[in-house]
């Protein structure tokens, strides 16, 4: 099955995190390897040729037996290979949200480190850049070494986790990186009708100009106060993802009333109706 390869990496960055391989994932991994080895069983040798004629008939009947009786078996192995296969990628498949939720102690910690870096670092982020930083200052060098060095475990735990979701299909959607991380808040009726997506959308604009400086990046996400930061397993990522759209659509149904009271219940029934 396709899906196995992902599933594979998903048990191997479980791994490389010590996250607990369910006792189901080694089971349906161990039939799984049962039947591959039988289906992959080499002919045995050939015996010796016999001196005597009079043996050779029954040397090859007995060879042929045996070749016969190995090949039905490879056969019948690999009937059963396509349901051993779904069965090992749908026990690593519901091992995934306990795996992200495995991972959330660390991805905290780690936040509360270039948190507790960022207030000790410039404000401008154009100066949270290792090409302009004031490494006369010893307080930022020690607050971006520190920073940096909790941004490298937080991108390869992201990529880990990244690799865990692939054999549930993977996140998807436009900003999947920022939605794999952080969430907007649920929109609401009264922050709809004050216009608060206006502050919400250069978020999304900012994080994606920092595309290249991961430091910068992650200093601008736990300074802003607009998105709460958290793992997400790949459901919820297109959950948050979907709250973009029902930000700017709910904006639309507001614009859509000729009064307040008209729009304000255009935008009831919209939030409503997409909940």
């Amino acid at each position: 099955m396709s899906a196995v390869y992902p599933a594979l990496t998903a048990i191997k960055a479980a791994e490389r995190r010590k996250l607990p391989v369910p006792d189901a994932v080694l089971q349906a991994a161990a039939v799984r390897g049962a039947i591959f080895q039988t289906v992959q069983q080499p002919d045995p040798e050939r015996p010796a040729l016999p001196d005597n004629a009079a043996e050779v008939e029954e040397v090859i009947r007995e060879y042929a037996a045996t070749l016969q009786t190995l090949d039905l078996t490879r056969r019948a192995a690999d009937r059963f290979q396509q349901e051993a296969d779904a069965r090992f990628v749908e026990a690593v498949r519901a091992a995934v949200p306990d795996w992200i939720a495995g991972l959330q102690k660390e991805f905290t910690t780690l936040v509360g480190v270039v948190s507790k870096a960022a207030a000790k670092l410039p404000e401008d982020l154009a100066q949270v850049d290792p090409r302009r930083m004031n490494w006369a200052n010893p307080s930022h060098m020690a607050a971006y070494t520190k920073a940096e060095g909790a941004v490298v475990q937080l991108e390869q735990l992201v990529a880990d986790r990244a690799d865990i979701v692939k054999v549930a299909g993977g996140d998807g959607g436009r900003d999947n990186a920022l939605f794999a991380v952080a969430a907007l808040p649920e929109p609401s009726t009264e922050r709809v009708m004050a216009q608060d997506w206006r502050q919400l959308s250069p978020t999304l604009v900012r994080w994606r100009e920092l595309r290249e400086q991961p430091v910068a990046r992650w200093v601008y996400l736990v300074r802003q106060q607009e998105l709460s930061l958290s793992l997400a397993t790949p459901g919820e990522v297109r959950q948050r993802s979907i709250q973009v759209e029902r930000w700017r659509e709910a904006g639309f149904a507001r614009m859509s009333g000729l009064t307040r009271a008209g729009g304000q219940q255009a935008v009831q029934t919209y939030l409503a109706n997409t909940a």
